[in-house]
């Protein structure tokens, strides 16, 4: 095979005689697909999780000779206005990578060969410390591997084996490996009944891990009912509501999910523009519900930031995969408030499409 012929990370790869996997890095750390990616960088299809128009991901591959061995690149390519790749990036990339190691990177010498030959590149970026730990757990999962050292110690704390303001020993990486393992065992049921209890730092950081996975609908339900209980207050915890919409939007349990967030939008609170943010930028697939949609977009013209926080995340959910169609429909409906027809007009003009 000539270099010409290689036209994506996926064939290169591939011909190395790699094997690998892929993961999302932008919105939360999520496993795609082979053929997902490869449609993707094909531009066959839109980037499904895009941030910031553009798409982050994390790229772990091994040689099937030494599969204990892994290297891992994160990339970040940008996104023309339909989410497509823009293949010149993609191009310009993998020109670089076969000009520096060929055709077969597996034959370079060395974990920091392979690892540091794109270091310059402007096509890589450093996750943040959080994403990194997230990354760390789901790829371990994902190669049948054995969470870190740190994994038992932050389990024992979170079931309520140890004193409940002992958390400080708590390492970053072994509650995001509680995350990440969590099912409906014994365990699981155990941390349900600790939640509540939790010290407030803790929970905010085991909820930002739990984002990653699929919590239980056991975890969704007592996430709700801390929601219940700040809804209740004279002055709601902002970020604790946030923390537990973070953990609840990736569930499976999607009827509980709406609930939540109506009811959440359905309050004042729901004018901050971070609970506006997490709902749009973590829980969008809501957004395809009318009646969500509607309610999400009033309370977005009433946000606290005014204009730029409703231009900023509106201009982030109208770029997700599927999404605009819908809250062009909500700012186009002829019961919208004057309120949100003055700021989609500031924001589109008089004509919305």
């Amino acid at each position: 095979m000539s270099s010409h012929q290689i036209t994506t990370l996926s064939e290169f790869l591939n011909h190395s005689g790699a094997k690998y996997r892929v993961f999302d890095m932008g919105r939360r750390v999520a496993k795609l697909c082979s053929d997902q990616f490869f449609n993707f960088e094909s531009a066959q299809q839109a980037y499904p999780y895009p941030l910031q128009k553009s798409a982050l991901f994390g790229v772990i591959f091994w040689s099937p000779t030494l599969p204990d061995k892994h290297y891992i690149w994160f990339l970040k390519f940008p996104l023309d206005e339909q989410g497509l790749l823009i293949q010149a990036a993609r191009d310009e990339f993998l020109a670089m990578l076969l000009e520096r190691v060929g055709k077969r990177i597996l034959a370079a010498t060395g974990s920091e060969t392979i690892e540091d030959v794109l270091k310059d590149s402007p096509y890589t970026f450093t996750p943040l410390e959080e994403k990194l730990a997230a990354f760390n757990s789901k790829a371990n999962k994902s190669l049948g591997r054995q969470p870190s050292s740190y994994y038992h110690n932050a389990l024992d704390y979170f079931i309520g084996d140890k004193d409940l303001n002992d958390w400080q020993s708590l390492a970053i990486q072994g509650v995001a490996d509680v995350a990440e393992r969590l099912n409906e065992g014994e365990e699981t049921q155990r941390l349900i009944e600790a939640l509540p209890k939790l010290p407030e730092r803790p929970f905010m950081v085991l909820c930002s891990f739990m984002e990653h996975v699929e919590p239980t609908v056991g975890i969704v339900e007592a996430l709700s009912q801390q929601i219940e209980y700040e809804l209740q207050q004279k002055e709601p915890n902002i970020e604790k509501i946030c923390s537990c919409l973070r953990a609840a939007s990736n569930s499976s349990a999607c009827a509980l999910l709406k609930q939540m967030v109506i009811k959440i939008l359905k309050d004042d609170c729901s004018k901050k523009i971070e609970i506006l943010a997490i709902i749009s930028g973590r829980s969008w697939q809501l957004l395809e519900n009318s009646q969500i949609c509607k309610l999400f977009v009033e309370r977005l013209a009433e946000n606290d930031a005014g204009y730029s926080g409703f231009s900023q995340v509106l201009a982030d959910a109208l770029f997700m995969p599927g999404l605009r169609k819908h809250i062009m429909k909500a700012l186009g409906s002829p019961k919208c408030s004057d309120n949100l027809s003055k700021r989609a007009d500031e924001m589109f003009g008089q004509v919305r499409t």
